[in-house]
């Protein structure tokens, strides 16, 4: 007589049956795997790590089941873990395509693009249509600088898999190097559409956005991921931009309390006191922050303004060069030496800071409205009136108003 039993073993996910005397192992549903891939995405690395491995024996560790154990370790950005786990792969079948791909995904690990080369190309060569193949192929053109080939893969997922979330996050990490931050910020914003819960994507969305909408998304991000010192740091950019500073400063400080080192932290703290008029904390922190991050545009704009604050010139024109130069596409340095150079009534460099500042920003309205300002103060009335109006139909804030009453002085 042939009897089913079913056997209580949740943790190994298994149902046992026992057909004519002979006991079989029939694999759990894929609500297992479904599950540590989606915790993967929300950053829960051990729940993910403990539901694959169930599921990994529940497949009998399969190539399949084994890459996704690995996927662990990639999130991880664990290079030694991730080839221990490749290693799994090869044991079992060394000229797999998926043995290929995770070999590829450790060196991207490592920061190795060109050894990652070889494994793409051979898993490219063996599943040319597979998502996660030309994933791995759009991320290593991307990070070896191929930006139109990066971006023809990331297309091409897209044109097998539409909405793929890994994909458009992938265009939005492009596009930041490009940089095109809009359409950066529009890839992003798909990707979150795609997979509504993921906080890397709220995180870079909103490092973009701003005002309330940036503080929501990264009041998200870190409510999924309360250790994410990046995430509290950019919630405290984001809050510091809205104005509301005491706020901002103490999430800098949670920070540093927990990283004292951290060159980000100790920059953004000194932003903070900047804004606070704190101005002899705000230089000792800007500095210590741009010892170990000098690229940093924000900080070195707002270290600037420190010197500028303090009746200190020539420092200040130094610094709103160097913020300048940091800034290489915006103008905001620029814009702000102009004024000061102005405001002393050193209105020739004024006019270089601005004449610079609309050169590399043609469509800011501030930039053409503070260069027709100092135009105008060195009594050229004609250029200034032409640049009045470039600033009304310009980009940015200004005070059209205040445009418009001094055109009208013009006419």
């Amino acid at each position: 007589m042939i009897s089913i039993i079913r056997v209580a073993s949740c943790a190994l996910a298994f149902q046992w049956i026992v057909v004519a005397g002979q006991v079989m192992a029939q694999p759990a549903p894929s609500g297992d795997r479904e599950r540590g891939i989606e915790l993967l995405r929300l950053g829960k690395l051990k729940e993910a790590e403990a539901l694959l491995k169930q599921s990994a024996q529940a497949r009998g560790n399969s190539l399949e089941a084994l890459y996704d154990l690995a996927r662990v370790q990639f999130a991880a950005d664990n290079y030694q873990r991730s080839r221990a786990a490749c290693r799994a792969l090869a044991v079992k079948d060394r000229k797999a395509m998926l043995t290929d791909l995770c070999m590829a995904r450790a060196f991207l690990v490592w920061r190795r693009a060109s050894r990652a080369v070889e494994y793409v190309e051979s898993a490219l060569a063996k599943a040319p249509n597979d998502p996660d193949v030309l994933l791995a192929l759009a991320d290593l053109k991307r990070v070896s600088g191929d930006l139109e080939a990066s971006k023809a893969a990331y297309q091409r997922l897209l044109a097998i898999s539409p909405g793929n979330p890994d994909a458009q996050y992938g265009l939005g990490e492009l596009y930041l190097i490009a940089p095109d931050n809009e359409a950066a910020r529009r890839a992003f914003a798909a990707a979150l559409q795609s997979a509504p819960e993921w906080p890397d994507a709220m995180y870079q969305l909103g490092r973009l956005e701003h005002g309330t909408q940036a503080v929501a998304l990264l009041e998200r991000a870190l409510a999924a991921r309360p250790n994410w010192p990046d995430a509290r740091l950019a919630l405290g950019a984001a809050r510091l931009e809205n104005g509301e500073i005491d706020a901002a400063e103490a999430l800098f400080r949670q920070v540093l309390k927990a990283s004292p080192k951290l060159p980000l932290a100790h920059a953004r703290l000194g932003m903070a006191l900047e804004a606070k008029r704190d101005f002899q904390n705000a230089e000792a922190s800007l500095k210590r922050g741009l010892e170990g991050l000098p690229n940093d545009a924000d900080a070195a704009l707002s270290l600037a303004r420190v010197y500028a604050q303090t009746d200190r010139p020539e420092d200040a024109f130094a610094a709103y060069r160097n913020a300048s130069s940091l800034e290489k596409t915006g103008s905001r340095a620029l814009v702000e030496a102009g004024i000061y150079a102005m405001k002393l009534q050193r209105n020739t460099l004024a006019q270089a800071f601005l004449e610079k500042a609309v050169e590399r920003t043609p469509k800011s309205a501030p930039a053409q409205a503070r260069f027709a300002d100092v135009l105008l103060a060195r009594g050229e009335k004609v250029l200034a009136k032409q640049h009045y109006e470039l600033a009304l139909g310009g980009e940015g804030d200004v005070d059209r108003q205040d445009v418009r009453r001094r055109l009208a002085a013009l006419k």
